[in-house]
């Protein structure tokens, strides 16, 4: 993190001005400009997650960091109204992804991965986000980070008009909505903040099978129950593993189909694993 902090600093000597309002997002729209703070350090941690190399890093930190700057051109009674939006108003809203792309592209040294970030983070995998309707591998990497980040933020915090939700709760309608995020990703996301959602089949690194639980403590961490030898095809006895954003010692290393592990009545066998009964041979 402190070499995207090094980063942001050159940054702000190459565009003071554009961080001169980025400063101003405190006192306009405070959860914006905190949002934009904590998208920046989950973008940080999901690059390293998979594996990119530093200056990638540093260029994800620095396009979450900015990735709503074009909310600057939104009225401040919109970005603060506490009830729905309406039709006009969302109009408006939706206009912050193309303002905050035209911003950035007047700056100096400011990285493509930036650019994307701010234009493209609300398009989805299936052509139904905006500005432009792309889809699937049309939608950048960095873009395609940037949407699960972004979501996964705004899901967690509180607003004025909602309460922020648990990080299991988020991480589990996040996965039940089909065509949104690059699958793929967003199971490696999981992984990057020591979250899965409830009900998964997974391989973990120990070549044993479990099911993703709440871990009953604020649900700000998961838990793996382990029933399952891969290697063997063979029933273990149960085990929970707690998850974390660091790995732990047994990690999940995938999620798994469980028809191909001859699982067929999934539902009645998750059910029996959730209520702590071991699975017979």
């Amino acid at each position: 993190m402190a070499s995207v902090v090094t980063d942001i600093a050159q940054a702000v000597d190459r565009n003071p001005a554009m961080f001169i309002d980025m400063a101003r997002f405190k006192s306009k729209d405070e959860y914006t400009y905190l949002h934009s703070v904590s998208v920046c350090a989950l973008m940080v941690n999901f690059a390293n997650q998979l594996g990119l190399e530093e200056p990638t890093v540093r260029a994800m930190g620095l396009a979450g960091l900015l990735h709503d700057i074009g909310k600057m051109a939104v009225p401040e009674e919109i970005l603060n109204k506490p009830g729905r939006l309406d039709d006009k108003e969302f109009a408006l809203i939706r206009t912050h992804p193309e303002h905050g792309h035209a911003m950035l592209a007047r700056g100096e040294g400011i990285t493509q991965e930036v650019l994307d970030v701010s234009l493209l983070h609300h398009e989805k995998v299936d052509g139904t986000g905006y500005p432009y309707g792309l889809k699937g591998s049309a939608i950048s990497l960095a873009a395609r980070m940037g949407a699960i980040c972004d979501v996964y933020d705004a899901l967690v915090s509180d607003r004025a008009y909602k309460e922020g939700w648990t990080p299991l709760r988020a991480a589990t309608e996040m996965h039940g909505w089909e065509g949104h995020f690059d699958r793929e990703l967003l199971f490696k996301f999981f992984r990057s903040v020591g979250i899965a959602p409830t009900g998964l089949l997974v391989r973990m690194r120990s070549n044993r099978l479990g099911i993703t639980l709440p871990d009953g403590t604020g649900e700000t961490r998961s838990k793996v129950r382990v029933f399952h030898c891969a290697l063997e095809r063979a029933p273990l006895t149960l085990e929970d593993v707690f998850l974390s954003s660091a790995g732990g010692s047994d990690p999940i290393v995938s999620e798994e189909d469980p028809d191909r592990w001859g699982f067929a009545d999934w539902q009645g066998l998750s059910q029996q694993l959730i209520a702590g009964r071991a699975v017979r041979g």
